[in-house]
């Protein structure tokens, strides 16, 4: 099912030099995809409109998206494209008309497909545009279909019989307030109810008679983080859930209650067709099917081919293995150089998104993932099973994990971005002596903790700061820093702003000269931290910095870095950047490292690449 993108394929090496360098030409080389996903979610089980009936999940990859259909008697898939609107993010319900509607994001645009015409319709944009939609629910019509969006919390309903699409209301008044989440619902009165955060809690009615909306959660809840839950039950009521807090929802208040009912799936698609429940397809791309009445567990096997993962990281060298991460699952695996192994080992991280960071220690691999941002340590000479890895104590509030950097001190540093919605990130410490976690929140003031690395010299860390929060947090601050952490006094004691303007400081690393090299935006600048000084400001090859911007360590002397589809150098000698390749791969590049034998190793969407060059 999977077809490779055709211009990588084709692609020919280029070789750019500036200066007076004499390069050889490098040499490309795309490995291979480490990770496929062949692990399918169920949605529900629709008849086909040919006497069976079939599991429908949805499909997505750098490259491609689609709905899936697995039959449940013979395992035969059904392959819906719809990346030619290339959304990173699926909803989907079963319509009263027997078609399958389809919601998408990033662009977003209504979907309607037909199981026995195999006919895909676009029913348009809707009004407002969202990045994703939340899970919805069908309304008491049963042919009325509610969704929320991300942003703006626009409520909008499709008719799955006739497939209009109408937009009903912006719910949030709070411009902090980005989210309709996680899903929905939807009383036997018509009521829609929709939780919405995650700067801090709301819950709304809305009445689509009249299109009044009420914000009925009670005062003392709205200065908590997150979002509240809520359900449909059987007795056709709404009930919901703000930390322990159980109540009933009314259009104008909520009833708080010692208990509440569970949700019902009365006007939820089903998963179950014919007393057998559809469950997901595992990863041997096997239909896991159970029998309702006797709970016995059967599989189909399909033909199902699985889903290339977009590498997210390439990080790390241990034991003659490049290490590196996927994005959505988080799935770590290594390359082999030596056998031309390319190893999926599956999930590690206890973040289920997407790996940020791998990094060599004497202990085994320190690991970073989102969400929550879970921090771990992986000893790879050792099976996976209880205590391997090492979960570190989580950090509250805090989600992303940039980098791990050794500190001056002996142990290993990590800047955090917060939750969704909120601002203000943490610089974490990990003693590997005894796996304890130390942390301080919200050091630069309203600003993520993006980059660190040691100053020997002085006992200090080094720390870039960032003005963007979590996901739909609105920044308060124009600029960010570059502050000098004390390790031992455990404080801020130097903050400077190498870049003017620059809201944001990426990737730090220091040369053999002790000088250390940042990116802000599209420059990079040079900054000795002893003299406290900025040194100079230079433009990248390019605008687009790949993740993570620069290798965390020089090589050869030199520091290494891709932005603008170049892979280039930045020489401490005269602090001139100057290109070493180009190569069209590169301008999809997110994840890279550079080893001692003038390897550069990469991430290209689900393929890693390799380019040889010479310096």
């Amino acid at each position: 099912m999977f077809q490779p993108n055709l211009a990588l394929l084709l692609c020919a090496a280029l070789c750019v030099t500036v200066g007076s360098s004499a390069l050889a030409e490098p040499q490309f080389e795309r490995i291979g995809m480490p990770c496929v996903i062949k692990q399918l979610g169920v949605w529900f089980v629709a008849p086909d409109g040919k006497g069976g009936h079939m599991a429908w999940g949805d499909f997505e990859s750098p490259d491609q998206r689609a709905i899936i259909g697995a039959n449940i008697e013979t395992g035969e898939t059904t392959w819906v494209d719809v990346g030619m609107f290339r959304f990173t993010h699926i909803a989907m319900t079963l319509g009263a008309d027997g078609r399958i509607y389809v919601y998408t994001g990033n662009p977003s645009h209504f979907l309607a497909y037909d199981m026995a015409t195999g006919e895909l319709e676009d029913l348009g944009a809707p009004a407002e545009p969202a990045n994703y939609f939340s899970k919805g629910q069908m309304g008491p019509d049963g042919k009325t279909y509610w969704i929320g969006s991300y942003p703006g919390t626009h409520l909008v309903s499709v008719n799955t019989e006739t497939g209009e699409t109408k937009h009903h209301a912006k719910i949030a008044e709070d411009p902090l307030e980005n989210y309709i989440w996680p899903q929905l619902a939807v009383a036997d009165d018509g009521i829609v109810y929709c939780p919405v955060g995650l700067h801090h809690k709301e819950l709304w009615s809305y009445d689509p008679a009249s299109g009044e909306k009420h914000q009925i959660l009670p005062e003392e809840f709205l200065g908590e983080q997150g979002c509240p839950s809520v359900w449909l039950a059987d007795d056709g009521a709404v009930y919901g859930r703000a930390g322990s807090t159980a109540f009933r929802c009314h259009p104008d208040r909520v009833e708080v209650l010692a208990e509440v009912p569970p949700a019902s799936s009365k006007r939820d698609p089903s998963n179950v067709a014919d007393g057998v429940a559809a469950r997901f397809i595992d990863r041997d791309g096997r239909l896991v099917l159970t029998d309702v009445e006797t709970e016995e567990t059967r599989f189909v096997q399909t033909d199902y081919e699985g889903q290339p993962q977009q590498i997210y990281s390439v990080a790390a060298e241990r034991d003659g293995k490049i290490w590196g991460g996927a994005l959505f699952p988080s799935n770590s695996f290594y390359y082999e150089p030596a056998t031309g192994a390319l190893v999926d080992i599956g999930q590690v991280v206890a973040g289920g998104c997407q790996v940020y960071d791998v990094l060599n220690v004497p202990q085994g691999l320190l690991m970073g993932s989102y969400p929550q941002a879970a921090m771990d340590l992986y000893d790879p000479d050792q099976p996976i099973a209880e205590g391997n890895p090492i979960r570190f104590k989580r950090v509250p509030g805090q989600e992303r994990p940039n980098q791990f950097a050794p500190g001056p001190d002996g142990h290993y540093y990590c800047g955090t971005v917060p939750v969704k919605g909120r601002l203000g990130g943490a610089l974490v410490r990990l003693d590997l002596s005894d796996n304890s976690v130390k942390y301080w929140d919200n050091i630069v003031e309203d600003q993520s903790i993006m980059y660190c690395v040691a100053v020997p010299e002085t006992n200090e860390l080094l720390c870039g700061s960032s003005i963007q929060g979590g996901t739909s947090a609105q920044p308060t601050k124009t600029e960010g820093f570059v502050v000098h952490w004390d390790c031992a006094g455990e404080k801020i004691v130097y903050s400077t702003q190498p870049v003017e303007g620059a809201a944001h400081y990426g990737r730090l690393v220091r040369a053999d000269t002790g000088i250390v090299y940042g990116l802000a935006g599209s420059k990079y600048f040079a900054y000795d931290p002893v003299k406290r000084e900025t040194l100079m400001v230079g433009d990248l090859p390019g605008s687009r910095v790949a993740f993570p911007g620069l290798h965390d360590e020089p090589v050869g002397g030199l520091i290494y870095g891709i932005a603008g589809g170049a892979f280039f150098a930045i020489d401490p000698a005269d602090h001139s950047v100057r290109v070493v390749a180009e190569h069209e791969s590169l301008a999809r590049a997110h994840g890279f490292m550079v080893t001692d034998e003038n390897v550069l190793y990469y991430g290209s969407g689900p393929w890693l690449w390799k380019c040889e060059f010479a310096e």
